[in-house]
């Protein structure tokens, strides 16, 4: 029996997580109480955040850098576009689209590469990329990972052990100029994945994998999406 939710309840998920990480964006980390800096590398910090949920106090772990010449449409386009994402996150051996929702949202088969001696994990989830319009600015980008079940792969048929995620990538373009160049350009990241590896696996050691994990993805994601959009139109 799968854990996953439906693709419709995974949508609903969606939109609530959208709500909570356009409110943490507007949240100072430096000043908020809920907020406890664990780590900091030049531009890039991890945070864990405390939140109250059902009369229970949980905490959960965010990234917070910002990238230079590059805007929140060409960073989550890179995040979310399945292409490119096998050009820079190379854990991932095969990511197939199962299904197309809408125009920014699909369902996706991902393969991991294994990690010897762990099993080798897969993931079924649906990806959906949304613009948020900020008044007075250049709209914002969201993209949101949410592990779901779908008829065509069901758990426990793949031959892989069934990892579950819940990701979600928010950016924010900055630029005070009103014809900018690239150099003009920055874009600040909210960051945040809960990762379920399947199998057995305590949580503390999950969270401490991801703090570790979180700079190297951030700076992996960044540098592919600075080279990749250097030549390109700007977009927002």
């Amino acid at each position: 029996m799968s854990n996953h939710p439906s693709v419709k309840d995974t949508q609903t998920k969606m939109q609530e997580l959208i709500n909570k990480y356009v409110d943490l964006s507007k949240q100072d980390p430096e000043n908020e109480p809920s907020w406890q800096c664990l780590s900091k590398s030049g531009d890039t910090k991890i945070y864990r955040k405390e939140e109250e949920k059902d009369g229970v106090t949980m905490d959960f772990l965010v990234a917070t850098t910002t990238v230079e010449g590059v805007t929140a449409a060409e960073m989550s386009e890179v995040f979310h576009n399945g292409q490119l994402k096998l050009k820079w996150d190379h854990t991932i051996e095969t990511d197939k689209e199962l299904e197309v929702l809408d125009e920014f949202c699909a369902v996706y088969h991902q393969i991991l590469k294994r990690v010897w001696p762990s099993a080798q994990r897969d993931i079924v989830y649906a990806s959906h990329k949304q613009k948020l319009e900020n008044e007075g600015e250049h709209p914002c980008w969201i993209v949101c990972n949410v592990s779901c079940d779908h008829p065509t792969v069901p758990e426990g048929t793949s031959g892989y052990t069934r990892a579950s995620i819940e990701v979600v990538l928010f950016c924010r373009t900055e630029c005070d100029k009103t014809d900018p160049t690239r150099k003009d350009l920055r874009c600040k990241i909210v960051y945040s994945a809960s990762v379920n590896p399947g199998g057995w696996a305590p949580s503390s050691v999950v969270k401490a994998v991801s703090q570790r994990e979180y700079p190297k993805f951030l700076k992996k994601i960044s540098s592919f999406a600075q080279d990749h959009v250097k030549n390109n139109t700007i977009t927002y």
